[in-house]
């Protein structure tokens, strides 16, 4: 694909002290066919289309439709007073975003006709079980059994047992790319004794974003028996031939909004430069679907929801909710003389963690739909709430309930949450706390006319953990997930499902983040910088 843009701008100062700006951009992505399906196309639409699927006009081998996506802004600047102690500022407008081009490359990959597989689920298969490999014959029909007969699902024979054509990607064909509505404002104010006050308000607003449906999974007819009620899915496909069909389209569902909040102020005598500042911010952000993968079909397995991925309607915090965060700097330049300074500096971040959600350990069999481990946890009340069975040569079921009300009793959103389900990253990580500092010692040469200036640092990253091996913690959850109960089946009925508890699992979150420049241990550089002029 190849996109287009075009940008317009032109500032007007309506009074000496009030500035406006207006802008206009317009996008075009331009999209390229590529190889149509159709298999796909005509049988499997047709099914789909049966089952109730609405495909939003999208086909293999159609390309996106094209159309400009304009975005218009204004922003504005206000010098109050005129004498730049007062300044409001900020705006509103649309903007466009360029779409990881893996999402539509998806596609153009998984079509069903360039790749297939084969799955034989026999545990002890034999030699009749396993296909043979004709490369001189046409797709479709290379693969053959011991006698000789084509066993492929592609085109021309669909539905043979075991053999599938692979998943297919599709996108609306109206699909536009991510577009936000945004509004700013902010205000810059001195204050007395040379204090500087900052603040400022973001609000977004989704126009377009991106959401996920697996076509190829047919309305549930079965529900939970129980407290927990939600749907279980048929692990029959509405196509045999293909595994998911991942719709991708737009939506306007999803919303975020932030502030911050700054003091600062500079000490100056002869020999000291004193520069301190802290800040407090705060922000919320409200999702479908976050988009943090490279595959469409992972962007819809690994949503955690209740009722399965595709009923996935009512927005959650995202992935990327901000919370509560506070930061302090503070500097200190103390100048020997003209030619050689120390700069000492340090960096505050607090930070709320990063939120989570409690699922089960199910290898997805609880929902069935997307087999992963995403399916929410129902919070029991009480113990008739959840069937919980004895541990062979470990913990009974009372002494297991024991430690999972104990748990949910000390922690404070699990226990809003009973006799309910606990939500998308409703809960968060702990705080964490971490110091920088940085170090720089300049000397600084004058030889005939010019002036040679080295700078010898050193930067120190989580130097609180330098200071005490208990300091500095950062925290983390593999993929943000707490699989707090293990479902390990299903009473005779056959729809009440049974589960064990083992403590160990609470374990399993806040753990010790101890990866890449961000983390948990302290690290060091050294530099050297050489100007001259």
């Amino acid at each position: 694909m190849a996109q287009f843009g075009f940008y317009v701008q032109d500032e007007f100062r309506i009074i000496d002290n009030f500035k406006l700006t207006f802008g206009l951009r317009a996008d075009l992505p331009v999209w390229d066919s590529y190889i149509e399906n159709q298999d796909f196309n005509t049988r499997t639409v047709a099914l789909l289309e049966a089952a109730g699927k609405d495909l939003q006009e999208a086909r293999v081998g159609q390309r996106i439709k094209s159309q400009v996506h304009l975005s218009p802004r204004l922003g504005f600047n206000y010098d109050v007073n005129g004498n730049k102690k007062t300044q409001i500022r900020g705006g509103v407008g649309v903007f466009t975003s360029r779409l990881p081009l893996v999402w539509p490359g998806g596609a153009y990959n998984n079509n069903g006709v360039t790749t297939g597989f084969v799955e034989i689920t026999n545990s002890s298969p034999n030699a009749a079980d396993m296909p043979n490999f004709n490369p001189n014959t046409s797709v479709g029909s290379q693969l053959i059994n011991q006698n000789g007969v084509a066993l492929g699902p592609l085109p021309g024979n669909p539905g043979a047992p075991g053999q599938f054509a692979g998943n297919i990607d599709l996108f609306e064909k109206n699909f536009k790319l991510p577009q936000v509505f945004k509004a700013s404002i902010a205000l810059d104010q001195k204050l007395p004794y040379g204090i500087l006050f900052s603040g400022d308000f973001t609000y977004n607003d989704n126009i377009s974003s991106v959401k996920y449906e697996n076509l190829n999974i047919a309305e549930p007819t079965v529900f939970l028996t129980g407290a927990d009620n939600r749907p279980r899915y048929s692990t029959t496909r509405i196509d045999p031939v293909y595994q998911g069909i991942y719709l991708a389209s737009n939506t306007s569902e999803g919303k975020a909004w932030n502030t911050s909040y700054t003091l600062s102020k500079t000490f100056k005598t002869d020999k000291f430069d004193v520069f301190v500042q802290g800040t407090y911010a705060y922000g919320e952000s409200t999702v479908l679907f976050d988009a943090t993968s490279s595959q469409n079909s992972s962007q819809w397995r690994n949503i955690e929801s209740v009722n399965g991925s595709n009923r996935v309607f009512d927005l959650s915090r995202s992935d990327f909710d901000q919370g509560s965060r506070v930061l302090g700097i503070t500097s200190l330049t103390y100048k020997w003389n003209d030619n050689l300074k120390t700069r000492l500096g340090f960096y505050y971040e607090g930070a709320e963690g990063t939120p989570i959600s409690y699922v089960y350990n199910d290898n997805g069999n609880l929902l069935r739909d997307t087999f992963s481990e995403s399916a929410l946890i129902f919070v029991p009340a009480n113990q008739s709430q959840i069937v919980l069975l004895d541990q062979n040569g470990g913990l009974t079921a009372a002494q297991q309930w024991e430690a999972l009300d104990a748990f949910i009793e000390g922690n404070d959103y699990l226990r809003s949450r009973r006799g309910t389900y606990a939500e998308r990253n409703g809960d968060r990580l702990k705080w964490s706390h971490i110091i920088d500092l940085k170090f720089a010692q300049e000397f600084t040469l004058n030889v005939g006319k010019r002036k040679h200036t080295f700078e010898l640092t050193a930067d120190i990253f989580n130097f609180t953990n330098l200071l005490n091996k208990d300091w500095g913690k950062r925290y983390f959850a593999n993929n943000d997930q707490v699989q707090l109960i293990d479902q390990v089946g299903f009473l005779t009925d056959g729809t009440t499902p049974t589960f064990r508890y083992n403590p160990d699992a609470e374990q399993t979150f806040n753990q010790i983040d101890d990866v890449g420049l961000n983390s948990s241990r302290w690290q060091m550089q050294a530099g050297l910088r050489y100007t001259f002029n």
